[in-house]
C-alpha cells in the first residue's frame, strides 16, 4: 500500500523556511518543549491552525539548547507576533518534584535533557523582548493561564504578580488559544488593537478598565491578606463564562482585566483542529539526541473532546479547558482512526480513545453547551446532575468505541485516559452496557481509575465520590472480568497530602491498601496549582466553598509518612510507617504490616521516587 504524503514540519530554521520559499514569518512561536507535530502538543496545534488560515508560522523550540544563546537566531523576527509557551506542562513541575527536588529527567526535551528555565514564560519573553525588539509578544499555556491573576506560588511560598506583569508581555491568552491566537493575528495584520479579546488578559491604566467589570482584591490585598483569596476564587469562578463581567485586579498603579471566554466551539470547529496534517512525530532534528520521550505514550492515541465538568479541587482543567464539553464527531475521529492506519510506523493499536475524563464524549446539558454553568450544584457530586443525559450520550461513547474498533487496520482501541467511574451506571444504579464493553474490548489489561483517597472527609475536600461508590464498582469490575475470563487489573490513582489529610485518614487510606496486599503503581504528591480549590485550601487551611477549617500538610516530614503509607510495601517506608502507625495510635496495625512485608517483599522506585511496578 502506498505512503500518503506528508505535510512538511512547521520550519524551525531558516533553511526550512526556504525549502517552502519563504523570506519572512508573519508568526514565531517559542516553546521551551522540543517540537513534537502531534495534536496533543499545544505549540504544535496552534502553528498548525494559524497555517491553515494562511499565516507563514515558525517553531523556536528548545532554544535555550545552544548555551552560546544561538538557539534564537535560528529564525528570523516575525511580521506579527511572538507566541510564548514554557511548555506543555508548567516549567516548575517539569523543573521539580512535588518535594521540590530538582529532575533529572525532562521528557518533553530531546533526549530527555533538563535545563528548561524556571518560569519559562518569564525567561523567554525577556529573551524575545531581546532578540526581536518591536514584535509584539503574546504569552499562554498551562503556564501562563493558571497565573493570569495574582496567585500562590507553591514554589517560593509567597503570593507572586500575575504572569502577565512579571513577564512584561503585550498580552495573555488564558484557555484553549486556538481562536484567541487567530484573532491577535488578524487583528494585527489589520494594524488594530489588541483589546477585548475574549479569552485574554491585557494589563491597563485604572481609567481604562471596563465599566462593568468585577473588581477583586489586588495583588498587595492579597499579598498581606492571603484569605482573600478565597474571595478570588469565587470571582474566578463565577466569572468563567461568555456572559461573564470582565475581571480587573490591581497590581500596583496598573490593573489587569480577565476579558470573559468565547461560547464553546461547535463540534465542526472543534474537528478542523483535529483534522489539520499533524505528522505524530518529533521534529527530525531530535532524533539524534534520542527523540522526546513524551511523544512515545500519545503517539497513537486519539482525543476525541476537550474540557472536564468534575471540578475536582486539586484539577485546573476546568479553568483551562472549561468546564464545558466540547466534542468531535464520529466522522472526525474515525477519519483520524484511519489516518493512523496508513501511517507507516503504525502496529494496529490505538491505545487511547479519549480525553481529560474518556467518558465524558459528547456529555453535556443545554446550560453547558452555551458555555454556562449551574454554580448551585456540582455536575457529578455527590450524583451525576440528572440534566446531563448521561445514559444517552455514554450509548453515544460505547459506540464510537465500536465504530473505532471496527476501522479497517485497527487491531485494538483501547482507552488509557482515566475513566470516571461514578457515570458508569444509570438512574436506577444498573450498569450501563458501556461499562461491559470497556471490560471486554477496550481494557489494555489495566483500566486507570482515580480513587484518590480512601477518606470520605478528604474526598469531600477533593470533591470526589464517596468511597463506597469506588468499592462497589470495584467488585462489579472484578465479577465482570471474571465472566469474561479476562485476567485484567485496576490501576489506582492516589494522592499524599491534600488539604484535609490528617494522620488519622492517611492510616485510613493505608488500612483499605493492606486488606487488598496493594501498594499502588502510582502515588501523587499534591502540589498546590494556581486557581484550584485545593490550593486556597492549601493557603488559608480552609475549604473556599464551606469556609471550614481542614487540617494541610505542611512539613516534609508529614507528607513523606503519607507518601510511605500508600507506598507501603518499598523498603525505604518500613520506618516511616510504623512511625506514623505509633503516633496515630494505630499499634493494632503493627503486626498485620509487619507479616504484609514479610511475605510480600518489597519494590523497587525511580530516583524521582515515581512507582515502577505495576498492581497486583
Amino acid at each position: 500500500m502506498s505512503q500518503p504524503i506528508l505535510a512538511p514540519f512547521l520550519p524551525r530554521t531558516r533553511d526550512e523556511m526556504q525549502q517552502r520559499g519563504w523570506d519572512a514569518l508573519d508568526v514565531l512561536l517559542v516553546t521551551g518543549d522540543g517540537y513534537v507535530d502531534h495534536p496533543s502538543f499545544g505549540a504544535a496545534v496552534i502553528g498548525r491552525v494559524l497555517e491553515a488560515h494562511g499565516y507563514k508560522v515558525g517553531i523556536l523550540d528548545v532554544p535555550d539548547l545552544e548555551p552560546d544563546g544561538s538557539g534564537w537566531k535560528r529564525l528570523p523576527a516575525p511580521k506579527l507576533f511572538v507566541g510564548v509557551t514554557a511548555g506543555t506542562i508548567d516549567s516548575m513541575v517539569t523543573n521539580y518534584t512535588a518535594s521540590k527536588k530538582k529532575r533529572r529527567i525532562d521528557v518533553y526535551r530531546p533526549g530527555g535533557t533538563p535545563g528548561r528555565p524556571n518560569r519559562a514564560t518569564i525567561a523567554y519573553t525577556a529573551l524575545a523582548r531581546h532578540h526581536f525588539p518591536g514584535v509584539k509578544v503574546v504569552i499562554g499555556g498551562l503556564e501562563a493561564g493558571p497565573r493570569r491573576l495574582a496567585y500562590f506560588d507553591y514554589w517560593d511560598e509567597k503570593i507572586r504578580r500575575s504572569m502577565l506583569v512579571d513577564a512584561k508581555a503585550d498580552l495573555l491568552v488564558w484557555g484553549m488559544g486556538e481562536r484567541q491566537a487567530l484573532a491577535i493575528a488578524d487583528r494585527i495584520a489589520r494594524g488594530e488593537a489588541l483589546t477585548n479579546i475574549p479569552g485574554t488578559c491585557e494589563l491597563v491604566k485604572p481609567d481604562e478598565v471596563p465599566a462593568n467589570a468585577r473588581v477583586v482584591p489586588s495583588h498587595a490585598e492579597i499579598e498581606s491578606d492571603r484569605d482573600r483569596l478565597i474571595e478570588l476564587f469565587h470571582a474566578v469562578r463565577e466569572e468563567n463564562s461568555p456572559s461573564s463581567r470582565p475581571i480587573a485586579q490591581a497590581h500596583g498603579t496598573r490593573v489587569v482585566v480577565q476579558h470573559p471566554p468565547s461560547p464553546p466551539a461547535p463540534q465542526a470547529e472543534v474537528d478542523s483542529f483535529y483534522d489539520l496534517p499533524f505528522r505524530r512525530e518529533w521534529h527530525p532534528d531530535h532524533t539524534a539526541a534520542g527523540g522526546i520521550a513524551a511523544l512515545e505514550p500519545v503517539r497513537w492515541s486519539i482525543n476525541t473532546h476537550r474540557g472536564c465538568m468534575a471540578d475536582c479541587s486539586f484539577c485546573s482543567i476546568t479553568f483551562h479547558q472549561g468546564r464545558s464539553i466540547q466534542s468531535r464527531s464520529e466522522e472526525s475521529v474515525l477519519k483520524e482512526a484511519a489516518a493512523l492506519t496508513a501511517h507507516h510506523d503504525f502496529r494496529g493499536t490505538i491505545t487511547d480513545i479519549g480525553g481529560p475524563t474518556a467518558n465524558m464524549w459528547g456529555l453535556g446539558c443545554k446550560l453547558l453547551e452555551k458555555g454556562e454553568a449551574c454554580l448551585g450544584r456540582d455536575c457529578l457530586t455527590p450524583d451525576p446532575c440528572p440534566a446531563l443525559r448521561l445514559d444517552k450520550t455514554t450509548e453515544g461513547y460505547r459506540r464510537l468505541l465500536g465504530l473505532v474498533r471496527s476501522t479497517k487496520g485497527v487491531k485494538h482501541a483501547f482507552v488509557s485516559s482515566g475513566i470516571r467511574y461514578d457515570m458508569l451506571r444509570n438512574k436506577q444504579g444498573e450498569l450501563l452496557p458501556l461499562h461491559h464493553d470497556l471490560v471486554a474490548h477496550h481494557v489494555p489489561g489495566r483500566m486507570k481509575l482515580a480513587p484518590e483517597h480512601a477518606s470520605n472527609a478528604v474526598l469531600e475536600a477533593m470533591n470526589k465520590p464517596r468511597f463506597e461508590v469506588y468499592e462497589e464498582y470495584e467488585k462489579d469490575y472484578k465479577d465482570e472480568c471474571r465472566a469474561e475470563g479476562r485476567d485484567q487489573h485496576l490501576v489506582n490513582y492516589f494522592i499524599v497530602g491534600h488539604p484535609g489529610t490528617t494522620l488519622e485518614a492517611a492510616i485510613e487510606l493505608f488500612e483499605k491498601l493492606l486488606a487488598r496486599n496493594y501498594s499502588p503503581e502510582q502515588v501523587q504528591e499534591f502540589i498546590p496549582l494556581p486557581m484550584t480549590r485545593a490550593c486556597v485550601q492549601y493557603v488559608t487551611g480552609k475549604d473556599p466553598m464551606t469556609l471550614a477549617e481542614l487540617h494541610v500538610p505542611r512539613g516534609e516530614h508529614e507528607r513523606r509518612m503519607q507518601k510511605a503509607l500508600v507506598r507501603w510495601k518499598a523498603p525505604e517506608s518500613k520506618q516511616l510507617v510504623e512511625e506514623a502507625l505509633t503516633r496515630g495510635k494505630r499499634t493494632d496495625l503493627l503486626e498485620r504490616f509487619r507479616h504484609a512485608i514479610k511475605t510480600g517483599g518489597g519494590r523497587r522506585v525511580s530516583d524521582d521516587g515515581d512507582d515502577l511496578d505495576t498492581c497486583g
